[in-house]
């Protein structure tokens, strides 16, 4: 590692962090490490969340009221 930063974390925020590593198995600062990795990542949301795309089942509209909504907001 070349670099040391300091950032100012919340109670909660340090607790989720120390609970995160600790199910992890890795130290805190592994685990902050690959989410700046993650978060820094150019990648489109339709790349990460591809895998998605038409995993939502829903059932069709029983009233008049309800068709009409989902056509007039579905996209």
């Amino acid at each position: 590692m070349d670099r040391t930063i300091t950032i100012r974390l919340g109670r909660e925020q340090e607790d989720a962090l120390t609970r995160r590593a600790a199910q992890l198995g890795k130290t805190r600062s592994a685990v902050v490490r690959e989410l700046l990795s993650d978060a820094l990542l150019e990648v489109p949301v339709s790349e990460r969340a591809g895998h998605l795309k038409g995993s939502l089942r829903l059932k069709k509209p029983a009233t008049a009221w309800a068709r009409q909504l989902r056509k007039r907001n579905w996209r």
